[in-house]
């Protein structure tokens, strides 16, 4: 069905290969066709499958170009050849690429998040009293009480905002694979580079255990403007990347 091969495609293109596969396997028993196939070599485990499955949409359609030209290099490579091969002209048909996103548009990310989880950690502050106590030390008119009382408050709202926002993580980055609510509204996702879906440990060593490393001093959020492919330390940590999933662009 050529929705459900729209939808191998997308997961493939985001690197949900899991999903892809599952898919892949459906269509490959209802409807076994060159597509498919093609699809299929480009979600395959290992080098062998890879081929495997070319030579199944060639057996299909000997006709299918993008194909043809794989396994054309594959061969080529395999037997060495004698001068480089003249470049191939672009093809209009060829599948489409998500792009790496931007550095500015992964902090917007996390900065909305951020706002987004400051929500529930101020009603947890309130229900706690917190707000109570520190407004007890207002009215005293006591520098030192309300010194101390502000301290205190602070305190006590950084390690509820961790424990927030730790779970906030945990949640969506499992639930959505790889998207957080910042993610989603600026199109951005997180993917793991073997194509995995994104798992409970994952999302703690990323999101919880990388950010940690990465906000001191923000060097973990700097280092993404040198790395080739704008990785942070939680990135290299959970093997990730975070990709624009609205921009259909060469990676």
């Amino acid at each position: 069905m050529a929705d459900r091969l729209a939808e191998i495609q997308q997961a493939i293109d985001s690197f949900q290969m899991d999903a892809a596969r599952a898919l892949l396997r459906e269509e490959l028993v209802e409807n076994p066709g060159a597509d498919a196939y093609y699809l299929a070599s480009r979600a395959a485990i290992t080098h062998g499958q890879r081929v495997e499955f070319l030579e199944k949409t060639l057996e299909i359609d000997p006709a299918h170009r993008l194909a043809q030209e794989e396994l054309a290099d594959i061969r080529r490579v395999k037997s060495g050849p004698a001068q480089a091969p003249a470049p191939r002209p672009v093809q209009e048909s060829a599948p489409p690429r998500v792009k790496l996103a931007s550095v500015g548009k992964r902090w917007l990310a996390i900065l909305i998040d951020g706002v987004i989880a400051a929500l529930p950690t101020m009603l947890l502050m309130n229900i706690n009293g917190a707000f109570l106590a520190l407004n007890a030390a207002m009215l005293s008119a006591d520098d030192a009480i309300i010194a101390a009382a502000f301290s205190q408050f602070q305190n006590d709202f950084i390690v509820m905002n961790l424990l927030v926002s730790a779970a906030y993580n945990l949640f969506f980055m499992t639930r959505f694979n790889g998207q957080t609510p910042g993610k989603m509204m600026l199109g951005l996702r997180a993917v793991k580079k073997n194509g995995a879906r994104f798992t409970f440990v994952d999302a703690l060593l990323r999101n919880v255990i990388g950010y940690t490393l990465s906000g001191m001093f923000l060097l973990g959020y700097l280092w993404a403007l040198f790395d080739r492919e704008s990785q942070t330390w939680h990135d290299k940590l959970a093997g990730t990347v975070v990709i624009d999933e609205r921009a259909k662009k060469m990676i």
